[in-house]
């Protein structure tokens, strides 16, 4: 299936969000969408498919994979409540 730029998103956009912002409700959003499109392949992709988490690009991204680390460490330094209890 060829991938368009309407049926999928980038979750390494989505990393970036939760790490610039000052939103909590927002910061919950995007670990939890991450959480919910892995695939059960708990790896972060180049780009999932809205409708589909099965359908994405690049499963072993090291790239996006990695600011997920740094993502987490964030999450466990400065909003540490948010990563223990709060995400679903």
């Amino acid at each position: 299936m060829a991938m368009t730029a309407l049926s999928h998103f980038w979750p390494m956009g989505t990393i970036m969000r939760a790490m610039t912002s000052n939103n909590e409700e927002e910061i919950i959003q995007c670990p939890s969408l991450l959480k919910r499109t892995h695939a059960g392949t708990h790896l972060i992709h180049e780009s999932v498919h809205v409708d589909n988490p099965r359908n994405y690009a690049r499963p072993g991204f090291g790239w996006a994979n990695s600011i997920f680390g740094e993502l987490i460490v964030r999450l466990y330094t400065v909003h540490r409540d948010i990563l223990s209890e709060k995400i679903r």
